[in-house]
């Protein structure tokens, strides 16, 4: 089962990013400055990780290798998908923590979890773009695994941000996965979450905004 989770989960590892008040970009010791900590961070029931810092500098990836049914997305979709993959090699400056929650049976592959980044970008597009097209680029896709049919769902994410709202189904059990950020010149606060609801993945954006407008 988990193996048949890589799109989704490889969908959101790059993207811990969200919006940062200021109109320069941060340094790395501000993006980690302005990350939430565990007596920020608004959900209960969540624990904080340890802090990664520095921008990716992997090389660009395809995001569908070695994916049981890749051949199921169109090119709109399979093009969408490695842009938000090969996100995090675009930024300059990045510190993420990972908030994990305290029930491991809460979805599919584990516990409740959600990411927050800070980043900052000098120049070029707003990388929140790519992800914000995945609804529109990706169709439904079904895939027979292990005879089993999964189905994965893109939507729009609901609340004032930009992103994507990834959703699996298979044998009568389902789960999100959900992808926010905002974006104030060239600075990014995006949180990802699985086993948290729209709603929820909003508050924990918001607190990380005020955060960094506070620095």
């Amino acid at each position: 089962m988990r193996r048949t989770m890589t799109i989704a989960l490889t969908a959101t590892a790059l993207l811990g990013l969200s919006a940062c008040g200021g109109s320069e970009p941060l340094t790395q010791e501000q993006s980690r400055e302005a990350l939430l900590t565990q007596e920020d961070f608004p959900l209960d029931g969540f624990a904080a990780g340890t802090v990664e810092e520095g921008a990716s500098d992997s090389e660009a990836t395809d995001a569908l290798a070695d994916f049981p049914g890749a051949d199921q997305f169109s090119d709109e979709c399979t093009d969408a998908l490695e842009s938000v993959e090969n996100v995090g090699s675009k930024f300059t400056t990045q510190s993420s923590v990972d908030f994990t929650g305290d029930d491991s049976s809460a979805t599919l592959i584990g516990p409740a979890e959600v990411t927050v980044v800070v980043a900052s970008l000098e120049e070029g597009d707003n990388p929140l773009e790519a992800v914000n097209a995945l609804s529109s680029a990706c169709d439904e896709v079904k895939i027979e695994e292990q005879g089993m049919e999964l189905t994965i769902n893109f939507n729009e994410v609901d609340g004032d941000a930009q992103g994507a709202k990834i959703s699996l189904s298979m044998g009568g059990q389902a789960m999100e996965m959900v992808i926010a950020g905002r974006e104030d010149g060239g600075n990014y606060a995006v949180v990802t979450g699985t086993g948290v609801s729209d709603e929820e993945l909003m508050e924990v954006l918001d607190a990380q905004e005020e955060k960094i407008a506070d620095l």
